[in-house]
């Protein structure tokens, strides 16, 4: 197959006959070129993915290490070999994403505590049985202590690969609620999260937001530790700040009474945007 784009020196675009393909693999892009042919020999993982989502890879393979990335393809791997099934190559994106933000809350001092661990475990069995497999995995090779509670947010990516549907009116009003939260953040932080350069944070807000509402149409919230939560108002005070006006406009225009312990998440999600405006 003949690569078409490098997406980075582990990371190519190819073209496998007549369709486009991204191929995975360590190496796979160094000191290659467009138009030079890729041995299949090289590749450890191969996938579809349209445009708008390889150009979000592109993007994220240049905002963190390579190892959270290839990380997160070995648990895909397992994953696929376990269920005996083919995942939904997105979540080559949110996962190694999410592993990356992880690692960096760990290492700083920030760990989340998933108080949906039980219900995750019991409706997700399958899911966090792998999740349980990443954890370890996760810990050992990177050197980083990932805790426990995080398998409960590495199942749900997992689900959400192999399921993901919703109906019409639930996502009417999914719609709805995001744009009116993403309108708000961009007035407060003078910023266009529609933006080429915000695709993947706008990604990201999307994702985090989806779960949010979902926890909430299911009355179960993910309740931030209160010592975290004061870490995050005191090291993130202006991002709290918007996530406090989030929560006002949830209750004044969607009737959603959001705790005051969901804030922190949404704040460091803010604070994300913050950051890469001023970079």
């Amino acid at each position: 197959m003949r690569i078409k784009k490098i997406l980075n020196q582990n990371a190519v675009l190819v073209l496998d006959g007549t369709l486009e393909k991204v191929a995975v693999g360590k190496g796979v892009g160094f000191d290659k070129k467009r138009n030079d042919i890729l041995p299949r020999a090289s590749i450890e993982r191969l996938f579809v993915m349209e445009q708008e989502s390889v150009n979000k890879l592109q993007t994220l393979l240049s905002q963190i290490e390579e190892r959270y990335f290839f990380a997160s393809e070995t648990i895909i791997a397992h994953a696929e070999q376990v269920l005996n099934e083919k995942l939904n190559p997105h979540i080559n994106i949110s996962l190694s994403d999410h592993i990356a933000f992880a690692a960096e809350n760990i290492q700083n001092g920030i760990l989340v505590k998933n108080k949906l661990l039980k219900e995750i475990e019991s409706m997700y069995a399958e899911e966090y049985s792998l999740a349980l497999w990443a954890i370890e995995y996760l810990s050992n090779t990177l050197g980083i202590p990932f805790p426990y509670d995080e398998a409960g947010y590495i199942a749900i990516h997992l689900h959400s690969a192999r399921t993901g549907k919703q109906n019409n009116s639930e996502s009417i009003r999914e719609v709805s609620i995001i744009s009116a939260i993403i309108h708000l953040i961009e007035t407060e932080l003078s910023i266009d999260i529609h933006s080429k350069e915000m695709a993947l944070n706008y990604s990201r807000l999307v994702n985090h937001l989806r779960l949010f509402i979902h926890r909430f149409m299911q009355n179960n919230y993910a309740v931030m530790d209160t010592d975290v939560l004061d870490l995050v108002r005191k090291k993130y005070p202006k991002s709290y700040d918007v996530a406090k006006k989030i929560q006002v406009l949830l209750m004044k225009d969607f009737h959603y009474q959001v705790p005051n312990e969901e804030l922190g998440f949404l704040a460091m999600h803010i604070e994300r945007m913050r950051m890469e405006k001023k970079s």
